[in-house]
């Protein structure tokens, strides 16, 4: 069970962390929350969709990771399967319980309960006069970099709401004839016919604000579900015959 707790040399300084390469533990996450700066990298691996927070209403872009509810199929072992690691995945055991304008201004707790910790293997948090050390103060950055970016996705999110830009969408997705037929309700995508039909002014718009390439960087990602369901038909497979 997680156990939080302000990040501090006082209590933290003797403790030592182990860069993580098993994401096995986000096994029963087939939505995997992203951030617009990695779609680029995203779409070349995984279909990039909008899912909706059932409490807020907000949407927030996800990469989906396997087909089935409660199984990401890039987790199902120690080894992780594909060349990008999604930056949320790379955060523990650090978080943001209060978010400043700058790292420093930010309050950092951390999961004490975290396996990657322990007083004498990996790198050390703080040096031996309390200070950080350079590689807290690297986790710590990015940690405070990509919760800013996902808050900010939520933004961006709403403009595109608002202009009419998301439409939900239910992915009804199968291999062959002989395997299992999949239907994913709940996600949203671009309204390509709705993009292509958006006033001059409102596409100027888009491209000042950055949006275009995120944009089409999601719309090719929805190719990958070919690869998807190929790999969701290698898992059925294998779970029919074990």
């Amino acid at each position: 069970m997680m156990q939080t707790s302000p990040l501090s040399a006082e209590k933290h300084g003797k403790l030592r962390l182990v860069e993580q390469t098993d994401f096995s533990d986000h096994r029963e996450e087939n939505l995997v929350p992203v951030v617009f700066q990695e779609f680029s990298a995203l779409a070349t691996e995984f279909p990039l969709v909008f899912v909706r927070n059932k409490k807020t209403g907000d949407f927030m872009p996800s990469a989906l990771m396997g087909l089935d509810k409660g199984i990401n199929l890039y987790c199902q072992t120690t080894s992780w399967r594909s060349t990008f690691i999604p930056t949320s995945f790379t955060l523990a055991p650090l978080m943001v319980a209060r978010l400043g304008s700058k790292a420093e201004d930010s309050e950092i707790v951390i999961d004490e309960n975290s396996p990657l910790l322990s007083e004498t293997t990996g790198e050390s948090l703080f040096d031996t006069d309390g200070e950080p050390t350079k590689f807290l103060e690297t986790k710590i950055d990015n940690v405070v970099k990509i919760t800013g970016q996902s808050l900010q996705a939520v933004e961006i999110c709403r403009y595109l709401a608002e202009n009419k830009l998301l439409i939900s969408r239910t992915l009804k997705l199968q291999h062959s004839d002989k395997s299992r037929r999949y239907e994913i309700e709940g996600v949203f995508v671009i309204d390509d016919q709705m993009l292509k039909n958006v006033p001059d002014k409102k596409f100027q718009e888009l491209r000042d604000r950055g949006l275009l390439a995120m944009i089409y960087a999601h719309l090719v990602s929805l190719q990958q579900v070919h690869k998807l369901t190929r790999m969701q038909q290698q898992f059925d497979l294998k779970e029919l015959n074990s």
